[in-house]
């Protein structure tokens, strides 16, 4: 009798958990302005049992109700809605409308109020629960030389490097046959990103060390699952359950680091022996040791290899997840021989022009490049919604009387914005020229690159970069690479897909990514 007493006195201590957290629910101390608020679920005062559901059921419908207050409310009455989601204490976001976007041009502090896009950006990888030096997440020096050695002029000096890297990797990870074999696109994308990725971030010759690219792209790839599942439970849980999802990760990054953690070393001694140059190697490790001296505590191995770790998600992730989309949805299109023959002549043509691809500067005349990339991330969005920003002190007025104090997590309705008809002719079909048709055969390049909406540009209709002061530092960078490896892809492999474009779901706030898409390859005899 022993073992049914203990499942009854189990069942009565989970109901008793369930109806605490209930009556919690009813009497939480949310913001009274959600009460000012439409949105698309009542309350919690209104029916905790049913509020409670709604917020589980936004794990996997985040993306239905988004849209549903978009157009009930962001569209219909150009006003601020409420939703549900797990992701933050109170269980309901402040979702404002596109009218807002210009919000995003305002200093972080004022006099009224101050808000902050750090904490959206850290709750969205999770990363407290992975990295246990604070530092790394809260003091962003690495940040500041993204910042500064990132920047649109420093793409002439990257240009050659990530171009060398993105060969190699071709032919060394896809291989030179000209017969056709089967690969997981997803997986494949992603190592020849590392490849170059790794080049720029620690040099030669532990960037093409096998385990090290492979321990950097899983540990890119967990750490941002990771936190996508994390957030999939309310906070007051995740002191239970962060811990364990987070273990392959921490597993990784700790792999990863003590294989870093000797060239960080020597680095710093060589810095700390007076004949330290940035110059030397041309890579971000390189440029981070002198940001890092300026504070004795920062200038630590372990601490400098956690910082590099912190960035192979957007460096590796993001952008392997914008390329294997792009491929999915150029090689998926029914466009598709149309779409080929245009890229292919623009890359042949360009690289005749300039004398090969290698440059800075012939990436910028890949005008038809630059387009087919942007409308994939228009279409096929990381996130549906994004641009977070959270108020830490006073009261930020965000119009028609409506302010916001601290606790509130405000964002935009990202992916709806990209998709709506107002915005974009038949927003649905992937266009790969929509942003470089309108421009063809003009002659002056400068007048081109004026007009053209590229891919670093944001816009109020085109925001996978963030907009405003907080857009993000490291896109141009990005938007090179991924240049070079789609006009080397399109000039040197033949590339099917194996059955048909995979679906698109959300998790919460993130799409899925096509971690089981196949595809067909071939090298171009």
């Amino acid at each position: 009798m022993s073992w049914t007493l203990n499942i009854i006195y189990s069942i009565i201590a989970i109901t008793a958990f369930i109806l605490i957290k209930l009556i919690q629910l009813k009497f939480s101390p949310r913001s009274a302005l959600f009460n000012e608020l439409d949105s698309v679920h009542p309350s919690p005062e209104w029916c905790p049992p049913t509020f409670a559901r709604n917020v589980t059921a936004s794990i996997l419908w985040f993306q239905e109700y988004t849209n549903e207050g978009y157009q009930k409310f962001s569209k219909a009455l150009d006003r601020p809605f409420a939703l549900l989601t797990p992701w933050v204490r109170g269980a309901t976001v402040l979702v404002l409308p596109p009218s807002r976007i210009p919000l995003l041009t305002r200093p972080d502090k004022t006099k009224e109020g101050e808000w902050t896009n750090l904490h959206g950006l850290l709750e969205t990888t999770q990363l407290r629960y992975v990295v246990d030096d604070a530092s790394v997440y809260q003091n962003l020096v690495h940040f500041d030389v993204v910042r500064k050695h990132m920047a649109p002029s420093d793409m002439r000096r990257l240009a050659i490097v990530t171009a060398e890297e993105t060969d190699l990797a071709f032919r060394d990870i896809w291989g030179t046959s000209t017969s056709w074999k089967t690969i997981n696109g997803w997986e494949e994308c992603g190592k020849i990103i590392s490849r170059a990725s790794q080049r720029f971030l620690i040099g030669l010759p532990l960037s093409r060390d096998e385990t090290m690219l492979e321990t950097s792209r899983l540990y890119a790839n967990a750490l941002l699952v990771g936190g996508a599942i994390i957030n999939c439970f309310p906070p007051w849980m995740r002191w239970v359950v962060a811990p364990l999802i987070a273990i392959r990760a921490r597993y990784l990054q700790a792999r990863y680091v003590k294989m870093l953690v000797p060239a960080v070393e020597e680095r710093i001694g060589q810095y700390e022996a007076g004949w330290y140059k940035e110059s030397d190697e041309d890579d971000f490790l390189q440029r981070m040791i002198p940001m890092c001296a300026k504070d004795a505590e920062q200038l630590n191995a372990e601490r400098i290899a956690l910082r590099i770790a912190s960035l192979l998600t957007p460096l590796i992730f993001a952008i392997c997840y914008v390329f294997s989309h792009c491929v999915l949805d150029i090689y998926g299109s029914p466009d598709k021989a149309e779409i080929l023959a245009g890229l292919e002549e623009e890359c042949r043509r360009v690289s005749a022009e300039f004398g090969g691809l290698s440059s800075s500067a012939a990436m910028d005349a890949l005008k038809g490049i630059d387009s087919a990339i942007r409308e994939s991330m228009r279409v096929s969005d990381v996130m549906v919604t994004n641009i977070f920003r959270d108020v830490t002190a006073g009261e930020v007025d965000v119009g028609n009387g409506l302010r916001v104090g601290p606790g509130v997590r405000m964002l935009f309705p990202t992916q709806n914005i990209h998709m709506d008809p107002d915005n974009y002719d038949d927003p649905t079909r992937f266009n790969a020229f929509r942003f470089s048709r309108p421009f063809r055969g003009k002659k002056s390049v400068g007048e081109e690159s004026e007009e053209q909406d590229l891919i670093t540009t944001s816009t109020p209709t085109f925001m996978p970069w963030g907009y405003g002061r907080h857009a993000c530092p490291g896109r141009f960078f990005a938007a090179q690479s991924m240049k070079q490896t789609l006009s080397y892809l399109v000039l040197h492999y033949d590339v099917e897909l194996v059955g048909p474009p995979p679906k698109r779901k959300a998790l919460l706030n993130m799409m899925i990514p096509p971690v089981d898409a196949k595809i067909r390859i071939r090298r171009k005899a």
